[in-house]
């Protein structure tokens, strides 16, 4: 029963992880504090990928559903940390 929600978990976070690498800025300043947060972005979701790869039953319903809502959060902004982050 909880390989389905690993499955899923694993290719939300492996989603996050591309996403954020292959953006590109396309004349967008650089700023350091939203680089840093996409660096612990992608650090956090590499490392979610490789335990959820060593650990995949440990994974629930819960787990799996906030790893596609971050997913959709990051791809909904393709990949600009920076529209996560900004408060409107």
């Amino acid at each position: 029963m909880h390989l389905p929600f690993a499955l899923i978990a694993l290719c939300a976070h492996v989603a996050v992880l591309v996403r954020v690498l292959i953006y590109r800025r396309n004349g967008a300043r650089h700023r350091h504090r939203v680089s840093w947060f996409a660096w612990i972005l992608v650090a956090a979701a590499g490392g979610a990928s490789i335990e959820l790869l060593l650990h995949a039953g440990s994974v629930g319903f819960f787990d799996a559903a906030t790893a596609v809502l971050l997913a959709m959060a990051v791809c909904g902004t393709r990949g600009n940390v920076a529209r996560l982050l900004r408060s409107e």
